[in-house]
């Protein structure tokens, strides 16, 4: 697709989403954002939600760079995220307007979780998981062998600006991706291995992860992890919420 294709579409994407055209204006002033700008997501396979929002599958040998740059494009592109109107009960937080100044929070965001795109993009891909860029302006993962699954608990773990979905054993995850993103919902695995759709809207556990994504950013790699063990061994001895979990939102993560 030539790059002014998608110009267009993130235009007439703000249109369908009443963003105002003052908001275009600065965020492609502030922030240099060109039709050139989105030649990045050329080569990328799209994928559609059920409400029409493009995720873009990363090819193998994908770099750091271009990975950071293709997320923050796809957030740009979408012009909005669902998150407001996604799962049947209120959502944790208000909707955070589209706007230049979120383009510069998910700008700050990845520079502060960078090792996510100059280390563990090539992980990840050298492993043998596939990543997409999602409408939240962070990767979402799947897959892998042995070591690759490692790194990715219950029903999933964010790392930096990636989050990795815990599906064991994904013969095709590429395949699995597209399935999760079309499907519009969380997966899991049941007892015995076998993946299923749940009722958890994925916008709702993308702006989970996201915030969790904030907080790595926040803390930085060894005080994120030491905080997070922390809150685990809380909730094991004392019972005690996990103030992480619930700072991301409780319900949006599927914990009530």
């Amino acid at each position: 697709m030539d790059p002014k294709d998608f110009h267009r579409r993130w235009r007439q994407n703000a249109e369908s989403r009443r963003v105002p055209s003052g908001v275009l204006a600065e965020i492609a002033r502030r922030h240099g954002i060109t039709a050139q700008s989105f030649a990045v997501l050329e080569q990328l396979t799209e994928i559609y939600d059920p409400d029409g929002k493009s995720f873009f599958l990363l090819p193998r040998g994908c770099s750091g760079g271009e990975a950071r740059t293709a997320t923050l494009l796809t957030y740009v592109l979408n012009a909005g995220t669902d998150y407001d109107k996604a799962g049947e009960r209120p959502a944790d937080f208000a909707e955070t307007p589209y706007s230049a100044d979120e383009v510069q929070r998910i700008i700050d965001r990845q520079q502060a979780n960078a090792w996510s795109y100059d280390q563990d993009v090539a992980f990840v891909d050298g492993n043998g998981g596939r990543l997409v860029a999602t409408p939240n302006g962070m990767l979402m993962g799947l897959g892998g062998n042995w070591i690759q699954r490692q790194f990715s608990q219950q029903g999933g773990t964010a790392w930096g600006d990636i989050f990795m979905v815990n599906i064991d054993g994904a013969g095709d995850p590429a395949r699995w991706l597209r399935e999760i993103v079309e499907s519009g919902h969380s997966w899991f695995t049941d007892r015995t291995g076998r993946p299923f759709e749940s009722n958890l809207a994925l916008d709702r556990v993308l702006h989970h992860e996201e915030l969790h994504s904030q907080q790595w950013a926040a803390k930085g790699h060894a005080r994120m992890i030491t905080a997070y063990i922390w809150e685990v061994l809380r909730d094991i001895v004392f019972r005690k919420t996990n103030r992480l979990e619930e700072a991301a939102g409780l319900s949006d993560g599927g914990y009530r």
